[in-house]
């Protein structure tokens, strides 16, 4: 049984291993967009001390809860929601999904993803797998350091602001048809500017979550990867600053890996039915 257990071990490192890593967190720092009129990251109080041969270095820092790559809680939208200190870890987690939205963005700052653009998506590739996170790329993450291009204004006003976004009928398919557990997109919201935010008040109310400004979006395939964006659990915050990222595996991409995995479990079976009858 020792044997059996090292080959299961051996194998499912080989599985893990053979993943890939994307960041689609922005750095955070003073200069980060942030949600209008709210304060940006701020390193205070660093001191340097040596002890000995040692130097250590340790800070204060503040930061609004809504800017750069975040998350946002249950409680942002609904005052009886969860708050991200009571936030389950696995609701930060999912498989995912990135449908490509880029062209049609670059073309049009105002452009909402339309429900035929996600019914595309499902015959080229299947329906959008029950509790996933859908990443939606309009290749707006690239446009993220400068906020004339980012929101289409230099303006802190609201009613100024303009970037492509996801329509609430897809949002609504979604939530109905899909039940998935985070949406996603590389821009500063799934809601179009001044629209009432129809994804965030049925979402957020009903624990799904909400990850705003990714980064890299353009790097993920359209489907075989986890998405995580796990935040601090700061008690009673309605969002903070994650570090997302997606681990795409290679035994998901390759049918020859994929067949090699699927064999070697069977073989481990028949040598664990093997070593229980002798």
């Amino acid at each position: 049984m020792h044997c059996v257990l090292l080959i299961s071990l051996t194998l499912w490192q080989t599985f893990i291993v053979s993943g890939k890593i994307i960041d689609l967190s922005h750095k955070h720092g003073p200069t980060t967009f942030m949600v209008p009129g709210f304060n940006h990251y701020k390193r205070s109080n660093v001191t340097v001390t040596n002890r000995g041969n040692v130097r250590i270095e340790a800070g204060d820092y503040s930061s609004a809860e809504h800017g750069g790559t975040h998350l946002d809680a249950p409680v942002h939208f609904s005052e009886n929601g969860v708050a991200l200190d009571d936030l389950p870890i696995e609701n930060t987690i999912a498989d995912g999904v990135m449908i490509d939205v880029a062209d049609e963005a670059s073309s049009n700052i105002e452009y909402k993803v339309p429900l035929s653009k996600v019914q595309e998506w499902e015959r080229k590739n299947g329906d959008i797998p029950q509790e996933a996170a859908v990443i939606f790329n309009f290749g707006w993450h690239k446009r993220f350091h400068d906020k004339k291009l980012y929101v289409n204004t230099e303006s802190n006003d609201w009613k100024d602001l303009k970037f492509p976004s996801v329509s609430e009928e897809v949002g609504n398919y979604l939530y109905e048809k899909r039940n998935i557990k985070i949406i996603g997109t590389d821009t500063m919201s799934p809601d179009p500017p001044n629209s009432g935010n129809p994804i965030h008040v049925r979402y957020l109310p009903n624990n799904k979550l909400i990850v705003e400004n990714l980064n890299a979006t353009d790097l993920l395939p359209p489907k075989n990867f986890r998405f995580h964006a796990a935040p601090v659990r700061y008690v009673g915050a309605s969002g903070a600053q994650v570090r997302a990222y997606a681990i795409i595996y290679e035994t998901q991409r390759s049918g020859t890996n994929a067949i090699y995995l699927k064999w070697s479990l069977v073989l481990i079976s028949a040598i664990s039915a093997f070593i229980r009858v002798f």
